[in-house]
């Protein structure tokens, strides 16, 4: 197929790669950003750098690969290495997210680090990606069998859109464009909305938030945006020009925590000294290696941060939707809940799609080894 008609058949399904890489921030919003704390030498930095002991993490993973980064990444994106995916379908629960309604605060998990939080006023969803892919074009990192069963016609009226950081499997251009219509607002890290504007939202909709902003949506609903220890980026050159955050959500008398992507640092004991304790807490357990662990944190690492952050109940996130590292798809679920069960950690895993309601029974079926 020639060049000039894989771009027109890409167009043609909706996916502009030079439009998925958004704009980061420029001008005056630039100068703004330049004035904040955070942002030092040309970049948003971490709370610190971590000095971290390769030989205590790498003794928690049993698959881990080597290899030069590149040769890997090529792989990836040409085809997936088959024992790092689920042999077949994954089984997901379709729940009726317009009709259905909660009495308490609701998760509804979609693979990876997408959710949608249903309160008894407000639908709020984190990071959707429902497009089937992460990257700029659809040639990408593909999503695991029968982990896209959602995508934008499932959803209800969303009165915050919520995204942690600008990378591609939590802010999906393609997401983003077909649920415009259903969105009332946009809550970002700052310098995130630079994306937004270039994709066409306005000004009006978009509200950025540094580490340890507020933002009230409802008089029972506030969302705190936190540190985690990250980066950003859309393009290979421009790196940490916009915030990554994790989230602690404030809804309707109850508490929760989404990690975002994080690796392990002290940032997750202050969140937990200053807004815990937390009735639930979303925490990424997957897409960890020995190359990359100030960016992702281990599942023992995990359940670590359960503990600085005080939670009653977790969720493992960041895993069942996309091989972005080199361990078995299930491999991170395991470890963290063995980690978390030694620890004591109290831990949920519904399926893809199975609402958890805050304050209710853990789900404890292994239907991830069902396979």
């Amino acid at each position: 197929m020639g060049g000039t008609l894989v771009v027109a058949v890409v167009l043609a399904q909706g996916c502009n790669p030079i439009r998925a890489l958004g704009k980061n921030p420029s001008g005056e919003a630039l100068k703004r950003i330049e004035a904040l704390p955070n942002y030092q030498d040309g970049a948003f930095q971490n709370l610190e750098q971590i000095a971290q002991n390769v030989q205590t993490v790498r003794s928690a993973t049993t698959s881990v690969r080597r290899g030069p980064r590149w040769l890997r990444m090529l792989k990836y994106v040409t085809s997936q290495p088959k024992e790092l995916l689920p042999p077949k379908p994954l089984v997901a629960v379709k729940t009726d997210l317009v009709n259905t309604t909660y009495n308490k605060p609701t998760v509804i998990w979609f693979g990876h680090s997408s959710f949608l939080l249903k309160t008894g006023a407000m639908n709020i969803l984190f990071d959707p990606s429902f497009s089937g892919f992460a990257g700029p074009v659809k040639g990408a990192i593909r999503a695991f069998k029968g982990s896209h069963v959602y995508d934008h016609t499932d959803m209800p009226v969303i009165d915050a859109l919520v995204i942690s950081h600008d990378h591609y499997d939590h802010l999906d251009y393609l997401t983003v464009k077909r649920l415009r219509k259903k969105v009332k607002r946009v809550i970002v890290p700052i310098g995130v909305g630079s994306h937004f504007r270039r994709w066409g939202f306005p000004d009006d909709m978009i509200t950025e938030l540094n580490w340890n902003e507020s933002v009230t949506l409802a008089e029972a609903i506030t969302i705190t945006a936190t540190p985690a220890h990250h980066r950003s980026n859309r393009t290979f050159k421009q790196v940490r020009k916009t915030l990554w955050a994790s989230y602690v959500i404030n809804a309707d008398g109850h508490t929760l925590f989404f990690s975002g992507d994080s690796g392990y640092s002290r940032h997750f004991k202050l969140i937990g000294e200053q807004y815990g304790p937390f009735d639930l807490a979303l925490l990424e357990c997957g897409q960890y290696n020995e190359k990359w662990p100030q960016s992702h944190m281990f599942p023992v690492q995990t359940a670590q941060a359960a503990l600085d952050l005080r939670a009653a109940m977790t969720i493992p996130i960041h895993w069942a939707k996309y091989a972005e590292s080199e361990h078995a798809w299930n491999e991170p679920v395991n470890l963290y809940r063995k980690a978390a069960d030694s620890l004591h950690v109290p831990v949920t895993v519904p399926r893809i799609g199975e609402p958890y309601t805050i304050g209710t029974a853990a789900i404890r079926t292994d239907w991830w080894n069902a396979f």
